[in-house]
């Protein structure tokens, strides 16, 4: 009789809803919601399609790109802070400095000829790796850039209260200021 019985049936149920209500907690514990990736991997895994998709299509400009942007790449592996402005800042600078070249390519022709004629030319390595290095300069120099200018700032907005400060005695006398006068005690 005890095959019989519904209450053979109900407990993998009852087992089934423990469990979905046992893992919100584990996902809460280790820190919220799931991600579908990391923007990591899925820059990645862009960076792959393109390239795959420039291979196909344009394997000169395939070439000449990922020969350009090494630099970045260089510069993405070392950075691990979490925004990954290093990388960022010399990925963009890259990027402009290859332009030029990316561009002579395409108006001589996506063929091996111009590709050489290009990738010959020490002007387009000068300003593909120079514009990478000035966005080195520029990440390293921009915490020291800022720091001066809000010096400044605080340096003048101390002068303009100061200012505030002498109008309002003047105008109001030393009760202003809160401090007791000298003669006082």
């Amino acid at each position: 009789m005890a095959r019989t019985t519904s209450s053979a049936k109900p407990a993998p149920a009852k087992a089934a809803a423990p469990a979905k209500a046992g893992t919100a907690p584990r996902a809460k514990k280790a820190g919220g919601p799931r991600r579908h990736q990391s923007s990591g991997s899925v820059v990645v895994t862009l960076g792959v399609i393109v390239i795959t998709v420039m291979a196909v299509a344009a394997l000169p400009l395939c070439l000449l790109v990922v020969a350009g942007m090494l630099p970045s790449l260089a510069a993405a592996a070392v950075d691990r802070t979490p925004r990954r402005y290093f990388a960022r800042t010399v990925g963009a600078m890259n990027l402009a400095g290859l332009a030029p070249g990316v561009l002579r390519l395409w108006e001589a022709g996506m063929t091996f000829a111009s590709l050489r004629q290009v990738a010959t030319s020490p002007w387009t390595w000068l300003a593909v790796y120079g514009a990478a290095g000035l966005g080195w300069l520029l990440f390293s120099s921009a915490p020291s850039v800022a720091r001066v200018l809000l010096d400044v700032k605080v340096d003048e907005t101390q002068r303009r209260l100061e200012a505030r400060v002498k109008a309002l005695v003047e105008e109001w006398g030393d009760e202003v200021t809160g401090r007791k006068p000298a003669g006082s005690g």
